[in-house]
């Protein structure tokens, strides 16, 4: 793909590992145009190619990334990421006639959900796993431009307040992918957002996610074996 392949992430706060996502992008896409979506205050990241910055709430996060993704407005293909990622192949990933491509949820699909998560009231999801209440993650994903965010962003401020902090995004997604009036196709979580102690070596990940504070070291070893460090 030696195409310019645009990616966008969101980032705030004081986190370093934004820039071993950049590295690991431009280590395989040296031809990308790399987006930061952030808020006024925090630093830009080395590397990229726009910081974007946004004058907003971001104690109410998913809201905050929401509305930073639809008023970026881009009218072009893009790959939205989370900062905790390495790209660790190159790959080529056309949306064609689609107007998004969601990631699947690939790993576990069986465990029951957390429903008090972070403190969180989501008793409705009692008893229900987690491929039932979240089949898709918001860590990857592709549209085709800003228009699939700006309903995403819509469809989160009807929701309950509480998904404006946390989870708002996956339910967006859930939501709009029982809708008609966009063609979605979906991609798997083991090969587009993969957890390092979940690598298939017969079908390799081109994105490993290192979620979690438990897997961040995993994230540095990673990043110096791929001599991004």
């Amino acid at each position: 793909m030696d195409q310019r392949v645009n990616f966008v992430f969101l980032h705030v706060g004081e986190d370093d590992r934004p820039n071993l996502l950049v590295k690991s992008i431009r280590k395989y896409f040296p031809k990308s145009y790399i987006y930061q979506c952030t808020d006024l205050v925090s630093k830009d990241i080395d590397g990229v190619d726009n910081v974007y910055r946004l004058d907003g709430d971001i104690k109410n996060l998913m809201t905050f990334r929401l509305e930073a993704f639809s008023s970026l407005n881009l009218k072009e293909e893009a790959i939205y990421l989370d900062t905790d990622m390495l790209v660790i192949n190159k790959f080529d990933i056309k949306i064609n006639h689609s107007d998004a491509i969601l990631c699947k949820r690939s790993f576990d699909l069986d465990r029951l959900f957390n429903t008090s998560f972070l403190g969180m009231d989501l008793s409705e999801y009692k008893d229900m796993t987690l491929g039932d209440v979240y089949p898709y993650l918001a860590c990857f994903t592709v549209t085709k431009s800003s228009a699939f965010w700006k309903e995403a962003l819509n469809v989160l401020k009807l929701l309950d307040h509480k998904f404006y902090y946390w989870y708002g995004d996956q339910e967006a997604l859930k939501k709009i992918k029982t809708k008609s009036m966009f063609n979605i196709v979906t991609v798997e979580e083991s090969i587009f957002a993969c957890l390092p102690e979940q690598i298939d070596k017969n079908n390799p990940p081109n994105i490993l996610h290192f979620k979690g504070a438990a897997r961040k070291p995993l994230m540095i070893v990673m990043a110096n074996q791929m001599e991004l460090i």
